[in-house]
């Protein structure tokens, strides 16, 4: 999500911009506010639709392997489209693929509402929504980080993303979801409806930006799709600092799947939880993300990128090892909390310094290399989490997953160079080349 120095004038940020010791010293521009907006009401959309989907799927068929067919119907495409996708953002229009993305979600729930109202809602009909919502929101949620180092001067990046972060967690933990259940309880057309107009409110949000968000100038001329992604893919790889982060993203997400997919059984016969409990444990440890993202940029500015990022892996390797050593509620709810706050941590930093030493021509494929190894880093540690479970019981999964945290913070350690290198060169009076820095 790279861009001027700090402190500097953003050069293509439209009217969000104040000129004035930076957007964030007198508050958000209107151009942040309105990606901030679309982003917060497709979050909403995405908390209704978690809900939705499998209740209408279990209204119209009984068979489990149906239902659990969904998620599935919306992860593959993900991973299919999310190379294709970064290639799109860097040539396309990213204002256009942000409103026309959300306005096409839109339009399919408006479909799916009135199918539901009729009574003519089908399976088949579920499962293409599934599929148009994993390929809309791979090109819109990508398209977001893209955009927001032109909307948002540099030295506001962290603040910029750790209100992004805030807006997902409150609304995905704890308004989409319970705000779905009751609508459905209600009618069954209701979820749909609200995220059709929801999906809507976001297309025209982003519509509204008046920023210029096109193909950046001076960018080289596109050379297919496959070799615009082996040159995405081989940058990406050779800048120490880009390279540490996907690779460390990668290790996490295999080290957050492998608990938390078996979490609601940890939940009920460890913890002795009911549905309700377990609700509101989650709820609860959401609360960390909030705290987290909220000192994000406070964390950076004491220690610097890399060593605020070796803190946060900390965090989340000792917030599962205290899970694993005890059974007492407490305990694990705080613990729990640590970790989700160690997780929003992670993505405010990881998001923020990447954006700032990634050329603006190779940000969408950047963004399309880390999702992809996440989401198959998601995929394994899934496959793992049900594996270890089955041979070592509910506890033991989770010291293997404070083991991959472990690794992951040596994997920061060793990269600690490349960040020191990258910060040293943006110190005052050291002139610096955008887009370098942190070389292999």
């Amino acid at each position: 999500m790279t861009r001027v120095r700090a402190g500097q004038e953003c050069p293509t940020a439209g009217d969000g911009v104040r000129r004035t010791g930076g957007v964030w010293g007198v508050g958000p521009g209107a151009e942040y506010r309105r990606i901030w907006t679309g982003n917060a009401a497709s979050n909403l959309a995405d908390g209704l639709t978690f809900v939705a989907l499998p209740l209408l799927a279990a209204d119209v068929t009984d068979d489990p392997a149906a239902v659990a067919g969904l998620p599935l119907a919306y992860t593959v495409p993900r991973i299919l489209a999310v190379l294709g996708a970064g290639v799109l953002i860097d040539r396309a229009d990213r204002r256009a693929l942000l409103h026309l993305s959300n306005f096409c979600r839109a339009a399919v729930f408006g479909a799916l509402t009135a199918l539901v109202a009729t009574g003519h809602v089908t399976l088949a009909s579920l499962y293409a929504v599934s599929v148009v919502m994993g390929l809309a929101e791979t090109l819109s949620d990508n398209t977001v980080f893209a955009v927001l180092p032109r909307a948002v001067p540099e030295d506001g990046l962290d603040r910029a993303n750790a209100r992004l972060t805030g807006a997902q967690l409150i609304i995905d933990e704890f308004l989409g979801p319970p705000l779905g259940g009751l609508l459905f309880a209600a009618a069954a057309f209701a979820p749909p409806g609200l995220t059709a107009l929801a999906f809507l409110a976001a297309g025209i949000s982003f519509f509204r930006l008046r920023g210029d968000y096109g193909h950046p100038p001076g960018a080289a001329r596109p050379a297919g799709v496959l070799a615009d992604i082996r040159a995405g893919a081989a940058w990406t790889w050779r800048h120490g600092i880009v390279r540490t982060t996907v690779v460390i993203g990668a290790l996490a997400s295999v080290g957050y799947m492998i608990p938390f997919s078996y979490l609601v059984l940890y939940a009920r016969d460890v913890l002795g939880l009911g549905p309700t409990g377990y609700g509101v444990l989650l709820s609860a440890s959401a609360l960390g993300g909030l705290a987290g993202a909220w000192g994000a940029g406070r964390l950076r500015a004491r220690l610097g990128y890399g060593r605020a990022i070796v803190a946060a892996l900390a965090l989340g390797c000792l917030a599962f090892t205290a899970v694993a050593l005890t059974t007492r509620l407490a305990v694990v709810a705080v613990a729990l909390a640590a970790y989700i706050g160690h997780a929003a941590l992670w993505n405010v930093l990881a998001s923020s310094v990447r954006q700032k030493v990634t050329p603006d021509a190779l940000r969408g494929r950047v963004i399309a290399t880390t999702r992809l190894l996440s989401f198959c880093g998601l995929a394994l540690g899934s496959l793992l989490g049900g594996r270890l479970a089955e041979t070592l019981g509910l506890r033991a999964p989770f010291l293997v997953a404070a083991g991959i945290f472990a690794v992951a913070v040596g994997v920061a350690l060793a990269g600690l160079r490349h960040f020191r290198a990258w910060e040293d060169a943006r110190a005052p009076g050291v002139k610096e080349t955008p887009g370098t820095g942190g070389g292999a």
